[in-house]
């Protein structure tokens, strides 16, 4: 499954505050077997949003937005998500009660001064027609999920502990990952030459054909460098994917020495 991320906000764009979330999604995503396909960075305009979604829509099976889903003008993440997708925005009973029950509790611990509901925070209950809330209890805008045309959006709060809360909730209600398993393993070698590596690996995958994708990224600088090797199995039980990365290991390790021990022959 690809994945697109929008991260949203005017202080993103000019550099005042840094994307982190679009880095921890990435990792938390990748980690379950997912492709990264697409980041975008936009301001607080719903139509460079929508434009961001349509192109999103068309590159990927999950398409996560963060940021702007708070009570502010500007504020318009929800909004052009309905627009994007054709949908009206109704005022979401479940949301709604959320978000009284988590100004109540902010009040009663004197964090605000009133738990009434504004029509400011009101509009944190207004989502898009079918979108499903999920309760924030770290800040109080609802994270959100919705299904479209067989893809999935999900969106998220802008600030990092509330976003990373609210998808790992929504991450188990993806119908996509019932029964989905993921194992990983990272390794280090020391080779520099990543085109020679890059074939070797495609070889290993041929080999060992199955639900495996193995990535290197070069580690280090000059003479320094290293090889960072991620292999990913997925739907595969845990027993046999364990064994396949073994088995991948070790035929990359005989394959690395053949390589060094033929450079050394040669000399």
């Amino acid at each position: 499954m690809r994945v697109a991320i929008i991260a949203i906000g005017d202080e993103l764009l000019s550099g005042k505050t840094l994307d982190y979330n679009s880095h921890w999604i990435s990792k938390r995503l990748f980690s379950l077997g997912f492709r990264i396909a697409l980041k975008i960075t936009v301001g607080d305009e719903e139509n460079e949003i929508v434009e961001a979604l349509k192109l999103c829509m068309r590159k990927a099976d999950i398409i996560i937005t963060t940021g702007g889903l708070g009570p502010t003008p500007g504020d318009v993440t929800l909004s052009a998500i309905a627009k994007a997708l054709k949908k009206k925005l109704v005022r979401d009973n479940d949301a709604l009660e959320m978000i009284k029950r988590r100004y109540r509790e902010l009040y009663e611990i004197g964090f605000i001064d009133s738990p009434d509901i504004t029509k400011e925070r009101e509009k944190m209950a207004i989502l898009p027609e079918g979108a499903k809330p999920f309760y924030n209890p770290i800040g109080v805008a609802p994270g959100v999920l919705m299904k479209y045309r067989g893809k999935y959006i999900i969106a998220l709060p802008g600030v990092p502990s509330e976003m990373m809360y609210l998808l790992e909730a929504i991450i188990p209600n993806l119908p996509i990952l019932r029964g989905k398993t993921v194992v990983s393993r990272e390794w280090y070698i020391d080779f520099r030459d990543e085109s020679l590596l890059a074939k070797i690996l495609e070889e290993i995958m041929q080999k060992f054909k199955g639900n495996i994708r193995i990535k290197s990224y070069p580690v280090g600088f000059g003479r320094q460098v290293r090889m960072r090797i991620i292999a990913v199995v997925e739907n595969m039980p845990v027993e046999k994917a364990e064994e396949l990365l073994r088995n991948v290991w070790e035929e990359l390790t005989m394959r690395i020495s053949n390589v060094m021990g033929n450079r050394e022959h040669t000399r």
